[in-house]
């Protein structure tokens, strides 16, 4: 591999301008900077999947954050250099193979990106390239393109919500618990950028009048996978209960997806937010369809938003499909307020998106779709396994607080929506029927045969 010239590349994308103090203000793009922004994708999409010696090499000279973070956040202005610099970032956050070598140290330098990207703007402002495609979504006029940059981004958000393995030296090392901490952050942030109300809405659109969304419905469902990956069923379905125990002073903050970033970390990126060139404020404003089959206008303002304000209701590579084995097992998150934003996220996608999605996806498994592999048919069981349990102890905590004549009630609470149509299985109806049973049967019985 030509180390010297991706040296030279990495090299001549530019530098950060820092005052006096040391923090940055800006930063020095070099003429070339989008030519070897082009440059290094080239290298990367032929970096060698066993070794990745290109990856190594890029995270071991940090130009991630010394680089592309600060391209994304301070050159809002060429919009072109932004996407390829986003670009960039998704081929770097790509699933690790199995049969890689250097698993572990592919995992340590994952982790780094995922640190460096949440302790950055770089997800607000990728955001804010959205604002035009959810526009001509919301008016029924999406292109091609549009999708592929929706797709793009939804693939990044894929790639570092799947960062979340963990190897046994760093196990050893008892760095696990930071790590796991970091899960938890970047997920937070997730919420509070608004990309979970986009997630809802592109999967709400999986089966609506524009086809393009319905070829992302893979993506889709592993996104979701990851975000569930590690969460118990019944704690989330009981996170809930905790709203009551919160203090007086919190209640108001129950209905918010308010951030648990540090006091020293929010002033310091208020600082940093201050400085950039241009807001990178994503100001585009689509329609989700809330629980009770009402639609609630979500306008966003993820950079500069209150923490107490109300957030109701060309074909981008997916990486390798094969997944390292987790060897931490389930790890739930620790804190409240993530069960609860989890808990509230799934509800939501309970309320429509659920069936839609999946019932694309079975349609797929059935027709023996090209682009579906074993593990991804795993992916699914294991989605529809979560979302049947955490229904389940949904049900019987009704139950509880309701009384014994729980099961008309909650039969009843949907008879009369318009996304269920009186089906007693309800928001999981799609994965609840002879179809569903008889696809388990089939693929129980290929696994004994094979």
């Amino acid at each position: 591999m030509d180390m010297e010239g991706l040296s030279v590349i990495c090299a001549g994308l530019g530098y950060v301008d820092e005052d006096d103090s040391g923090n940055r203000i800006g930063y020095a793009k070099t003429d070339y900077c989008l030519d070897n922004l082009k440059d290094l994708l080239r290298f990367l999409r032929h970096d060698d999947p066993q070794s990745r010696p290109m990856f190594k090499q890029v995270c071991k000279w940090n130009t991630v954050s010394k680089d592309l973070i600060p391209i994304i956040e301070y050159c809002q202005d060429d919009r072109n250099l932004v996407l390829n610099a986003v670009k960039v970032l998704v081929f770097l956050t790509m699933p690790i193979e199995a049969s890689s070598n250097d698993i572990s140290q592919q995992i340590e330098h994952l982790w780094g990106l995922k640190s460096s990207i949440t302790h950055s703007n770089t997800i607000a402002v990728v955001m804010s390239l959205l604002e035009s495609p959810l526009e001509n979504l919301e008016h029924k006029a999406l292109t091609e393109d549009d999708w592929k940059l929706v797709q793009l981004v939804l693939t990044l958000f894929w790639n570092i919500l799947a960062i979340q393995d963990i190897s046994l030296q760093q196990k050893a090392g008892e760095s696990a618990s930071q790590f796991l901490s970091l899960r938890d952050r970047f997920l937070e942030l997730l919420f509070h950028e608004n990309v979970m109300d986009l997630i809802l809405v592109i999967t709400q659109n999986v089966g609506g009048s524009s086809q393009y969304f319905r070829q992302d419905n893979l993506l889709l469902l592993e996104i979701f996978h990851c975000i569930c990956m590690g969460q118990e069923p019944e704690l989330l379905a009981k996170a809930h209960l905790n709203r009551s125990k919160v203090g007086r002073d919190t209640k108001t903050s129950l209905n918010s997806l308010k951030s648990i970033l540090e006091e020293e970390e929010e002033k310091r990126k208020l600082s940093r937010i201050r400085k950039l060139n241009r807001s990178s404020q994503f100001r585009g404003a689509f329609t989700r369809v809330t629980m009770d089959g009402s639609k609630a206008f979500v306008k966003g303002n993820p950079t500069f938003t209150s923490h107490d304000k109300l957030l109701k209701p060309h074909q981008v590579q997916r990486g390798p499909l094969k997944k390292i084995v987790s060897d931490h097992g389930n790890l739930p998150s620790a804190k409240d307020n993530i069960l609860e934003f989890v808990h509230d996220f799934v509800n939501q996608f309970l309320s429509g998106g659920y069936n839609v999605l999946m019932q694309s996806i079975c349609e797929d498994i059935e027709k023996e779709h090209h682009a579906f592999q074993n593990s991804d048919v795993v992916v699914f069981f294991q989605v529809s396994q979560f979302v049947t349990s955490f229904q389940y102890h949904k049900f019987l905590i009704s139950k509880l607080n309701r009384g014994s004549d729980t099961s008309d009630s909650f039969v009843n609470e949907y008879a009369d929506s318009t996304f269920f149509k009186g089906d007693m299985c309800g928001p999981i109806a799609a994965t609840m029927n002879a179809a569903m049973f008889l696809l388990v049967v089939l693929k129980w019985r290929k696994h004994l045969m094979a």
